[in-house]
């Protein structure tokens, strides 16, 4: 194949929504674009949104220059993000989440 040929149609893969890649860029404002800042990053989303959907997802990985599979990996390792992915409700306004490991009952928790 000719490398000098350029492919035509959509691209491959998720596409990113417009107006979630444009309120992330909002949210994120000036700040740097660094990896390390992707857990931040994801505090912001949530904190706006109420939840993490997948497509503030998408457009975080596009901004970010990162593989959506890791910014997806990181938000879905953490319980505290609330990911909701295509097609589910977000979760509600407020979520309690009760501990029931042995470190929170040898702390007191009943």
């Amino acid at each position: 194949m000719d490398a000098t040929v350029k492919r035509r149609g959509k691209p491959k893969g998720r596409q990113i929504d417009s107006g979630a890649l444009s309120r992330v860029r909002r949210l994120l404002g000036d700040r740097p674009r660094r990896r390390d800042l992707l857990i931040e990053y994801l505090h912001l989303i949530q904190d706006e949104f109420g939840h993490l959907s997948a497509a503030h997802l998408r457009a975080l990985a596009s901004e970010m220059r990162l593989p959506m599979a890791e910014v997806f990996e990181v938000a879905s390792f953490y319980h505290h993000f609330d990911v909701v992915k295509e097609g589910a409700a977000p979760p509600p306004a407020i979520t309690v989440r009760v501990c029931d490991s042995l470190a929170c009952e040898m702390a007191g928790a009943r």
